[in-house]
């Protein structure tokens, strides 16, 4: 299998209610995308990568020191929130609300731009992938674009074009790409050309990226309905309805998926039939992926809330949910320096919760 360097965080969407039936109807993306930011996280080791509002910002944890901002001042014409994807070497790719697609090179606190792709003509919301020297981006024109890592070049003859736009991040698993897109369809292509091998209409807009298992892909959809595909030819394998719209992407572990929806109910379903193992509800509606740490896993309510629940059984693991102010509508992240938590209307734009306690702090203030 290719070694792929991902974003750590998979995209997510925010819980906008009235965007879903617009969605459904297959409406323009360029006509209902508010150029409004919600933080875009990444962490390579002991450094944070925060894509928010004007900025891309690296910031090292074990200190809290901002070691580079891009631009170095703000700049009303651009709006960031796609997570960064890290290379090797430390080059940072990055995608703005300007449509274009940015190669950095951090050198102490400066960053020297390597190149710029300029060719998308809407805006980059899903993070890019990079893996064995190509950069994979997704962009709200329709396009999934193969640059070169180096010269910002194009791979594949011409990009892979879906039927709608592209809001979230590729998924690479050996040799296949697997998207998923707004035209309600999850795409399996060749990684080295970008040919289409099939397509799966699940008849629904798909806001994540798929997960997969060896032999299935996993994709929740607005209409509330996970599916698992398999990942060979893409048929339907099963089909799970869940309470409200899914917006974030299911995680799997051990032979379980678990994801959240709108409704605010966690599931934990088995992967090879669909069978619910159990469900909670939780203190808000969901729209971020959760994350598994050992033992338990972690969901994030859009109130403000993060949850911890046991993966065996889905019993509470703290007294109650760790609070924040402000909405929470990313995708968590675990690292060393607790369970990193990206906010938004908030005055921290990053939470640490402690995982064995819940207790929070704020760990990355606003520029």
């Amino acid at each position: 299998m290719s070694k792929a360097f991902f974003p750590s965080k998979k995209f997510f969407l925010p819980i906008i209610i009235g965007l879903s039936a617009i969605l459904l109807a297959g409406c323009s993306s360029r006509s209902i995308m508010a150029a409004s930011s919600w933080p875009g996280l990444t962490v390579n080791e002991d450094v944070a990568y925060l894509a928010y509002n004007e900025y891309v910002r690296a910031v090292d944890l074990s200190s809290g020191r901002e070691v580079w901002s891009y631009p170095p001042e703000a700049d009303n014409k651009l709006t960031f929130y796609a997570p960064p994807a890290i290379g090797p070497d430390g080059i940072v790719v990055i995608g703005g609300y300007n449509n274009e697609i940015l190669a950095l090179a951090p050198n102490d606190s400066f960053v020297n731009i390597l190149w710029t792709f300029e060719e998308a003509t809407d805006r980059i919301i899903g993070g890019p992938v990079i893996i064995d020297g190509m950069v994979l981006v997704p962009s709200a024109d329709k396009n999934l674009y193969a640059l070169d890592l180096e010269s910002g070049e194009q791979i594949w003859s011409k990009p892979f074009a879906a039927q709608h736009a592209l809001w979230s991040s590729p998924v690479v698993q050996e040799d296949r790409i697997y998207l998923a897109s707004l035209d309600h369809h999850i795409y399996a292509l060749d990684l080295e050309s970008g040919r289409e091998i099939w397509r799966a209409n699940l008849s629904s807009a798909i806001s994540d990226s798929p997960s997969l298992t060896e032999d299935l892909v996993l994709a929740g959809t607005l209409e509330g309905v996970l599916y698992a595909l398999s990942a060979s030819h893409g048929e339907i394998v099963w089909q799970f309805n869940a309470e409200g719209a899914i917006w974030g992407a299911p995680v799997i572990l051990d032979g379980k998926a678990f994801f959240a929806d709108v409704s605010g109910t966690a599931y934990a379903i088995e992967t090879a039939s669909g069978k619910e193992l159990w469900r909670m509800e939780l203190p808000g509606s969901s729209s971020a992926s959760p994350t598994i740490l050992e033992d338990r896993i972690f969901f994030m309510s859009e109130t403000g809330e993060v949850t911890a629940l046991l993966v065996d059984n889905g019993n509470p693991i703290w007294p109650s949910s760790a609070d924040m102010a402000g909405r929470l509508l990313a995708d968590s992240i675990p690292t060393d320096y607790g369970l990193l938590v990206p906010a938004m209307e908030s005055e921290c734009v990053v939470f640490s919760v402690d995982t064995s306690t819940g207790a929070t702090r704020c760990i990355i203030e606003p520029k």
